[in-house]
């Protein structure tokens, strides 16, 4: 029998009923070291479930189909049928065309351009439409096989096009020239710009230490040719206030501030103590349909 993998987060409304999962819209975030996902009911507008996993004792995306499984022997209504099912693939190998220079026949080379070879990887993209853009990245055969066989229906998309997607539609006519968007993860973080609600920067950086990271962030800040004493930052993501990351960004930039959930959804007041920005791509990947 498969060892049992426990949720370190379990959320879900009295109303979740299992006999009516075909009703229900089942949204996944997927990367190397984990896995969350959220039950959101389109008849009430309301996102009824929310469940986190950690797979610490995972070393290659060869291993992923297993702790799938895992996940499901905690949770057999994991894969159930579901109306529509969203799975949000988390990795650093993407690169952002514009929509007007990309061609499908040369994907292989605008990715091969910014990202090393892949083995057992599918070359695919997502259109960025309100941006005028396309995403290609590599996703890997192993997961792709593994979410089909459980959800038929699988929407497959790359985490910065869903990211990209809700920024962009929730903070339409909404911010500045100085602001900017901060995603952290664990090891690495996204920023994101618009200028007059067009996508003008997004990037990744890597890093080890706190001042790896805000040596990244004050370089972007100044090439964007932004100060940080007026930009005002807006953090999402794997972060809270007692981290060394945020403890940085206090030392060094003047305005900030946490991304506030969506409020176009309604959600379980058992969610109530839930610290939303640490799930915002997730939680609005809907906005990708």
């Amino acid at each position: 029998m498969a060892l049992q993998l426990n949720p370190y987060i379990s959320y879900f409304d009295k109303s979740f009923r299992e006999s009516q999962t075909r009703s229900y819209t089942l949204s996944i975030q997927l990367w190397l070291k984990g896995l969350f996902f959220t039950v959101y009911n389109p008849e009430k507008n309301k996102f009824i479930g929310l469940e986190a996993y950690n797979f610490s004792d995972i070393n290659s995306v060869e291993q992923l189909p297993t702790f799938l499984g895992k996940v499901l022997n905690n949770k057999p209504s994991f894969a159930f049928p579901y109306k529509s099912v969203f799975l949000i693939y988390q990795n650093k190998y993407s690169t952002l065309i514009p929509q007007p220079l990309f061609s499908v026949e040369h994907k292989n080379l605008y990715l091969g351009f910014n990202q090393p070879f892949q083995e057992n990887s599918r070359i695919v993209f997502d259109k960025l439409r309100i941006n005028q853009a396309v995403n290609i990245y590599y996703l890997s055969n192993f997961v792709v096989e593994k979410a089909k066989d459980f959800w038929p229906n699988v929407k497959l998309l790359h985490y910065s096009t869903a990211l990209i997607t809700s920024l962009s539609i929730n903070f339409k006519n909404k911010v500045t020239a100085k602001t900017l968007f901060v995603n952290l993860h664990k090891n690495h973080f996204d920023i994101v710009h618009f200028k007059e609600n067009k996508l003008h920067y997004f990037n990744s950086f890597e890093f080890q230490t706190k001042e790896d990271f805000i040596y990244f962030l004050l370089i972007t800040i100044d090439q964007l040719i932004l100060n940080p004493e007026d930009v005002k930052l807006i953090i999402s993501g794997n972060i809270d206030k007692t981290d060394d990351t945020y403890k940085m960004i206090q030392q060094y930039i003047k305005n900030y501030s946490f991304i506030s959930r969506n409020d176009n959804y309604s959600y379980s007041f058992v969610m109530d103590e839930l610290k939303y920005h640490r799930y915002y791509t997730l939680f609005n990947a809907l906005q990708c349909e």
